[in-house]
Formats: structure tokens, sequence, C-alpha cells
């Protein structure tokens, strides 16, 4: 089920929500619990029924393992409770079997990711290098698996490390199921969530933090409906005839392509952070105004920020991080950067924008490019990140150094026309038609400052704050307050999304 459908936010939604609340307002909040466990697998199973098993059985292995490490742990404890000094070394048997334990559920679900999502990568590279024939198998990638596999390897690394303390199994597949992080993260860590869903205020409805959550998903509903989709038009269009496009056209695809991804993407995780606030349990923030950053590096904290944590805490610390000088810095660096793109897809391309980004933050932990003002740091960051990006969607490798060429060196040939002529505006309709019956030549103009209008509208929106600051406490004081034009703004947005959801639209990182 899409948070940007009709059926969600007139039925599932209010469902939940009436659910959830009228549960814990009679006490039955285990039943609470079980019912948003129900209704999650409903969100889940909504797209394909088949994909439940895979994610059930997952959770069931993890927990299972998590069950039997805390079995290991109970060994060596006093009277009193606490662990030994061996247990806590992981000397003897103890900390072998929980090794053990962590290995096998390493194995289980990269494997499982593995099979999933790379064994027809891997069988095509064979057949390239060794020029053998073997035929690609048919399966399905389900969705959110490359999310909830590295959730599920977080929390039992944590287990490991003894940073998380093992739980029941309701509250692990609230945890692992909770619908509004299901398919596209933000990537929780058990320690983030499971304590809140012991808060008995979780179960209280509060006004002010309902009022928050409705605000944070119609921000994000807008950032989907009303830009992100509308940028697909271009895009999509630009990318179905790289080999015709013109310099002006193929910057503009860049630069709308990174706009578009990052409204699907960050509206995704803006109404999911939303739909938490609602039924009063908090999820992390997953963006934070990236294109604000000043280098590669600050880039990447303020992007997917729960992937990026998890590539530090789980790989990049591990492998040494940056305690080991300065080369076995960089090279980690272009491990974790190079992983995360094959994390995004099978797919050459893909490890190509990971390096990319690897050599960017490598370049700057170097510290030698010092321009006089912020701006221009801003200013080179984005046009990097950018020019990174066209392999995050070009179809492979080769394409995408042909738009990049094609940027710098094809000039002006009018492409852009068509490009502008691809945006389908339901709002202009009326406008578009009249036209074209009493002033056609003027619809190309027309076009053409839509495609203006479009990015002057989501540059203006990059610019400002944080989705994430709105309602945010700032010197003891709510800040915007919660008032009637404000309110008014917000219904204005949300009348305008629903309106606008009449295409097929699915968010890019369905595919991931």
């Amino acid at each position: 089920m899409l948070f940007h459908s009709h059926l969600f936010v007139f039925l599932f939604l209010p469902l939940t929500l009436l659910g959830w609340y009228g549960l814990h307002d009679i006490k039955k909040e285990k039943t609470a619990q079980v019912f948003l466990i129900a209704m999650s697998l409903w969100f889940y199973a909504y797209l394909n029924i088949h994909y439940l098993w895979m994610l059930l059985g997952s959770c069931l292995v993890n927990w299972t393992l998590s069950a039997l490490m805390q079995k290991k742990e109970t060994v060596g404890t006093d009277a009193a409770g606490s662990v030994s000094d061996a247990v806590l070394e992981e000397s003897g048997s103890t900390g072998t079997g929980r090794r053990l334990l962590l290995v096998i559920g390493l194995l289980f679900h990269l494997s499982t990711l593995g099979y999933f999502k790379y064994t027809n990568f891997f069988l095509e590279n064979i057949n390239a290098v060794f020029l053998t024939d073997f035929a690609f198998i048919d399966v399905i990638l389900p969705v959110g698996i490359s999310f909830y596999a590295f959730q599920q390897i977080a929390f039992l690394v944590d287990r490991f490390r003894r940073e998380e303390k093992h739980c029941s199994l309701l509250d692990y597949l609230t945890f692992m199921i909770y619908f509004p992080q299901l398919l596209q993260g933000p990537i929780l860590l058990g320690k983030e969530f499971l304590p809140q869903l012991s808060d008995p205020a979780r179960g209280k409805f509060d006004t002010e933090r309902f009022c928050r959550g409705a605000e944070r998903f119609v921000i994000g509903l807008a950032k989907k409906a009303l830009l992100a989709d509308t940028l697909a038009d271009f895009v999509n269009f630009g990318y179905g005839k790289v080999g015709f496009l013109d310099s002006p056209s193929a910057i503009l695809l860049a630069v709308g392509y990174l706009f578009e991804l990052y409204f699907d993407f960050s509206g995704y995780c803006d109404m999911a952070v939303g739909v938490g606030k609602m039924l009063g349990l908090k999820l992390p923030e997953n963006f934070d105004s990236p294109f604000h950053a000043a280098s590669v590096k600050e880039f990447w904290r303020r992007w997917h920020i729960t992937l990026g944590r998890f590539f530090t805490r789980y790989v990049y610390i591990p492998l040494g991080g940056s305690r080991k000088g300065k080369c076995r810095t960089i090279l980690n660096t272009m491990i974790i950067f190079a992983l995360s793109g094959l994390w995004h897809g099978a797919s050459w391309a893909f490890v190509l924008w990971g390096i990319l980004h690897g050599i960017g933050v490598a370049f700057d932990s170097l510290q030698i490019l010092k321009l006089p003002a912020k701006w221009m740091h801003q200013l080179l960051t984005f046009a990097y990140v950018c020019i990174a990006f066209v392999f995050f969607r070009a179809a492979n490798i080769a394409e995408g150094f042909l738009l990049l060429k094609l940027a710098f060196t094809k000039g002006w040939t009018g492409f852009l026309w068509k490009m502008a002529d691809a945006f389908e505006i339901s709002e202009l309709y009326i406008v578009e038609k009249l036209l074209s019956m009493k002033a056609p030549a003027l619809l190309p103009w027309m076009n053409m400052c839509v495609t203006a209008a479009v990015f002057g509208i989501s540059v203006i929106v990059l610019a400002q704050k944080n989705a994430g600051t709105y309602g945010s406490l700032k010197d003891g004081k709510q800040t915007p307050a919660l008032t009637v034009r404000h309110g008014l703004w917000l219904a204005f947005l949300f009348a305008w999304s629903m309106i606008s959801l009449t295409g097929v639209s699915e968010y890019i990182y369905f595919s991931f």
C-alpha cells in the first residue's frame, strides 16, 4: 500500500488510528500492539501477499537467534543477575556460541538478500568474464527487503555487542513490521524504538503531537505528489531519449532527477515520521536539508542518514574507521561507498555512483580546496553530487557518460522545447486546450514557463529549513506556532495533493 493513495489516507490510516487509540483507551495495550502488527501486515501484503512469508520468516529467524543469545548470556551470571567477567570478555564456549549465532544470522540475511537481489547480476558477470551461458532465474525482489534485512542485521549485531536487550516476540514484530518504516525505512535501531513500546504515554492521544504529525504528513505528501511526480514526467522523457539531448536539456535532466529523487524519498520519510507522530511512536530523521551541504562529506551526513549510520556503525568502524592513518581511512571510505552503491542496485552503474561519492568524501577529508565563500562550496558540492547521481538513474555506465558528454559538448539544438512539452500538469489542462485552439504558437512558450516554474519552486523549497525543524523546540518555544492561517495552508496543500493523485505513481526507492 502506498502512503500517497486514497485507500491509505481515507481508510487505512483512520482505521489504524481509531483501533490503536481505542484499544489503549480501554487499557488493552498488548491487544493494541497485536492490532498494529495486523494492520502493518495488511499494509505490506497489499502489494503482494507472497512477500509476507519472507518478511515473517526473516523476523522469526532473527528473534530466535536473539533468544538463543539470551540463553548464552544467562551462563556466567551471578546470583544478582549481573554478567560475569568471563562472559563480558566473550571467553569460553559462551562467547563462541554467541559469535556462532551472529555468524548464522549474518549469513542468513546476507544470503537471502543476495539471492533475491544479486543472483542475476552475478550470473551476468560470470557469463561476461568466462563466456558462459548460465540462464537467469525468474526471481521477484520482495519490496523493502534491503531495508528490513539491514535493520535485522543491526539488531543482531547490537545484541552480540550487548547494546540491545532481548525482547518479547510481540515487541520484536512491532519493531520490525511497524508499517510507517517497513517499505523504505528509516532503518531503525532497537534501542531507539523498543523503549517507546513500554512508555504509557504512547497510547494517550495528544492533540499537539497529532497535529504536528498531520502537518509533517501533508508536507511529505505535497513533496511527493506535487513536486516529485511532476518532475518525473520531465525526467522519464529525457532518460528515454538520452541520445537526442543537447547541453541545456542534459544539465536540466541531471538536476531534475536529483530533485525528483530527493522529493520522492524525503517526502516518503516525512510521511513516515508524520504517521509515527500521529501514532505516538517516534521515528528518526532521514534527511537534513542535504542541498545546504558545503562538502560531499557533509552531504552524506544529511542524506539518507540512517543508511549512512548503518554503514558507519557496522562496516566503517569495524574496518578501522579513521583510526589507522589517512590511507586506511580513504580505503575504508571507498569500501563503504562502493558497498552502498551495490546495496542500492545490482548494477555496476550503482557501484560507480558509490565510488564517485567515496572519492568526493575522501577528497574533502584532505582539506585541499579552500574557496573564499561558503556558497561556492555549496554550489560545487551540488554540481559534483548532481554528476554522480547521473549514474544512479542511467540504465548503464555508458548511458551515464553519454549524458555527461552531451551536457558539456552538445550546445543548443532546441531539444529543451521537447523536454518542456513532457510536463503533464492537470491543473493547466484547460489553459493548454484553449491555447491549442486559439494560439498554438504560444504552447511551447507556456511549456517553457512551466519548466522554469517547476524548477524555480523546487529551488525555493530546497532553500527552506528542513521539515524536521517544524514543531521543534527553540529557546523553549514551539516554532512555528500552529495557527489558523498555517492550518488553512496545510489544508490547501492536502486537498491539492489528493486531487493530483490520479496517475500511476510509485516510490523510486521501491526498486532498491
